[in-house]
């Protein structure tokens, strides 16, 4: 089973081909230039890296959101360009999960935490454990006060991942007992995470949808959505 995993929801992008769970081709970038311009080309980097083509893929992963709200559409929207003309199937992730991956072989609580500004965080918890991955909470926007009163109900130690992991982690650290942050390494998503995760769904039809019904997930209005409301009811 061949798998194309595409991740623009934040700062960084990358792409990549994921055959019969192995990893054969991740393509990354993080310098700043905007993903209407990166993705595509680490898209057809990754594809020809594998030797694969169009033809070939099962399906098409992307971390769906929360995350930038461009970012986002721009992933979903190169899924569903490349998906729709070959007809091929689309796994929506949570770009939470895709973060909180890496951990999946630790004996953790995995807070997956996006900086979402304004003192808040995307959230997504999950229990990882035997190789697994159990997700304990829906995705949500959190204040840092409101994060760590979900994680006191945990008895169990608590990594922090993703880039909303240092500020987390100072407001928490003198709260909870138990709360460490993630390596480094792990800051950036990854579109191996996503493709893999998609993989598994793929194999038990699970989440799978076509390219017309793949959308983002976004957890909050964009910001000039959220002005124009504000603007609205002042006057009122």
């Amino acid at each position: 089973m061949v798998i194309l995993g595409i991740e623009s929801s934040a700062q960084s992008a990358s792409a990549c081909v994921v055959k019969d769970s192995k990893v054969l081709s991740e393509y990354f970038l993080n310098v700043g230039l905007t993903h209407s311009v990166t993705l595509m080309p680490l898209v057809k980097q990754a594809m020809e890296g594998a030797g694969m083509s169009v033809g070939d893929l099962d399906g098409i992963a992307v971390a769906n959101g929360p995350g930038s709200f461009t970012g986002v559409r721009i992933g979903v929207a190169t899924a569903k360009g490349i998906a729709v003309p070959a007809d091929i199937k689309c796994i929506p992730v949570s770009t939470l999960e895709v973060i909180a991956y890496p951990l999946i072989d630790s004996e953790c609580i995995a807070a997956a935490v996006m900086d979402a500004r304004c003192s808040q965080v995307y959230c997504g918890l999950y229990d990882c454990h035997s190789s697994s991955m159990e997700r304990l909470t829906e995705d949500s926007a959190f204040s840092l006060s409101e994060l760590a009163e979900k994680l006191k109900a945990y008895d169990k130690k608590i990594i922090l991942i993703g880039d909303g992991a240092d500020i987390s982690y100072e407001y928490l650290k003198d709260k909870i007992s138990g709360v460490y942050k993630a390596s480094s390494q792990y800051v950036y998503q990854k579109s191996s995470s996503a493709a893999l995760i998609g993989e598994k769904r793929l194999i038990n039809n699970e989440n799978v949808c076509s390219a017309e019904e793949l959308v983002p997930a976004y957890l909050r209005l964009p910001q000039a959505e959220r002005e124009l409301k504000k603007k609205k009811e002042q006057k009122q």
